[in-house]
């Protein structure tokens, strides 16, 4: 429930999957973060011709990661619905056709949109780097993406058995008791998903649960500590580069004498700068005195699972 002096909201379900999909479209770079081209409900091909059509696919420009994006309500059932798709879509994307015919959507879909424009001059990729940055991201296997309103076991289950990495978001619904069409959605904090998965590949690195605080991992691994000096270079377009420091701080990130989010933290820096961007991935923003980021920090505590995990296999 969440409540203020005059509303009342209660968790309720999700009307449909498309609403589901409507969310996430909307608030894609909540999710994604910042550095994305999204493509909405592209048709690709099986080897047997069957089309299929994945919600969306998401290519994040800067980590180099692209997303066969499935929104899904838990209701719907994994073995009945949910894996037979993403099956049928990982076997499309498995064929260069397919990529070629993605690569061919984001480059014209980036023609049309100045803000895309804009992002790739912000992250410092010339016009001519676009087409070799997009395709040797899309030459990678791609990641599974889940926005879904609940885990129910046997996706856990499901997704642990497959070679790709798999990201879970968990959206929830809240509507008010006295107006019912005032609506808020919640979304995961700082472009994290709820669950993430490693690559088969390797050793399996166990899926981390949803009520765990990923920062508060780093704090109790010791891989970041109280009045730690952060730094965060940011470059406005068209403007010198500056440096924003920030303190960490148990429960986020401290800026001028107020602590935020690691993500907002950034933005909040972003903003003194005069861009009006309200999204940024503080774990890929912020860096120790090593030059290093949260997202670099968090793959220490994946491997140490991996050797506790391979020594226990042992």
């Amino acid at each position: 429930m969440l409540v203020n002096d005059t509303q009342q909201l209660i968790k309720t379900n999700f009307d449909s999957e498309a609403e589901i999909e409507l969310v996430v479209q909307k608030y894609a770079e909540q999710l994604f973060g910042s550095s994305i081209i999204y493509l909405p409900q592209a048709r690709i091909s099986t080897a047997g011709g069957k089309g299929t059509i994945p919600d969306a696919i998401v290519i994040d420009v800067q980590l180099e990661e692209w997303f066969i994006v499935e929104a899904e309500r838990a209701a719907h059932g994994t073995w009945e619905h949910i894996a037979p798709q993403i099956s049928k879509q990982l076997a499309a994307v498995g064929f260069i056709e397919t990529r070629e015919l993605v690569l061919q959507l984001a480059l014209n879909l980036i023609k049309s949109t100045q803000t895309l424009k804009d992002m790739f001059q912000e992250i410092g990729i010339g016009e001519l780097e676009i087409h070799g940055r997009l395709q040797n991201i899309l030459r990678k296997p791609p990641t599974i993406a889940i926005p879904i309103d609940n885990v129910p076991k046997d996706l856990m289950e499901w997704i642990q058995t497959l070679k790709n990495k798999t990201k879970v978001w968990v959206l929830e619904k809240y509507i008010s008791t006295s107006t019912p069409d005032f609506v808020l959605y919640s979304l995961p904090d700082d472009n994290l998903p709820t669950i993430s998965t490693n690559d088969l590949g390797e050793n399996f690195s166990s899926a981390r649960e949803p009520w765990l605080s990923p920062y508060q991992e780093l704090l109790d691994a010791k891989l970041i500590s109280e009045s730690e000096v952060l730094s965060f270079d940011y470059s406005p377009r068209g403007g010198e580069k500056r440096t924003f420091q920030g303190i960490v701080r148990n429960d986020g990130i401290e800026v001028d004498d107020k602590t935020y989010s690691p993500s907002y933290a950034a933005v909040y820096c972003m903003q003194k700068s005069g861009n009006t961007r309200t999204t940024e991935s503080g774990w890929k923003v912020w860096k120790n005195h090593s030059g290093k980021n949260f997202r670099d920090l968090y793959q220490q505590i994946n491997k140490v699972d991996n050797r506790k995990s391979e020594f226990a296999d042992s």
